[in-house]
């Protein structure tokens, strides 16, 4: 059975997790796909959107800071394998790419505060599970890992480690093309 190049739109909710979870709240945004079946079961998938993540209230001590949102622009490929020989039902999957953030950094210069703000790309995995409901609708929901660079205090001072940001990240797609 021949198998139609597939592109898709679609709504994202994103439920951050661990110490991400602690900084940020709930995350919106947009995303498109495209798929390129590759055999009766497989197809190659590639996603790019934007998500807002919201800030939390957050308390150091006596002091309460609230954190700015969070933007992030994920650009990811990856390979579906369909549990059917028509791509249809469910799936299972990888992706894998960039996440973008823009970041602010604070710096003391002389008497007065200077803050800049840059773009940062950080390397991304999300194992999947999804599916396909009727000819045109897809579901699915992932485990995003972001792998970031991040700061730590330690007796000698501030040392720089790799972080994990999570979420999970539920999308609702709809899908233009035949199977």
């Amino acid at each position: 059975m021949a198998q139609e190049n597939r592109f898709s739109a679609g709504l994202e909710l994103g439920l951050p997790m661990g110490d991400f979870g602690d900084v940020y709240g709930i995350g919106f945004g947009a995303t498109l796909g495209f798929e390129l079946p590759v055999g009766d079961n497989l197809g190659f998938m590639a996603q790019a959107g934007y998500i807002s993540f919201t800030g939390k209230d957050m308390s150091v001590g006596p002091v309460s800071v609230k954190a700015d949102a969070a933007g992030m622009i994920p650009v990811q490929v990856g390979l579906k394998y369909y549990f059917t020989d028509n791509q249809e039902g469910f799936y299972a999957g990888l992706l894998t790419g960039l996440h973008m953030q823009s970041v602010k950094e604070v710096s003391v210069v002389g008497t007065s505060v200077e803050e800049t703000s840059k773009m940062k790309s950080n390397f991304g995995v999300a194992p999947l599970v999804g599916y396909i409901i009727g000819e045109n609708i897809d579901i699915s929901l992932r485990y995003q890992m972001i792998f970031a660079k991040g700061a730590k205090a330690t007796s000698t001072g501030v040392e720089e480690t790799t972080v994990t940001n999570s979420y999970l990240g539920l999308r609702l797609a709809y899908m233009f093309g035949g199977r």
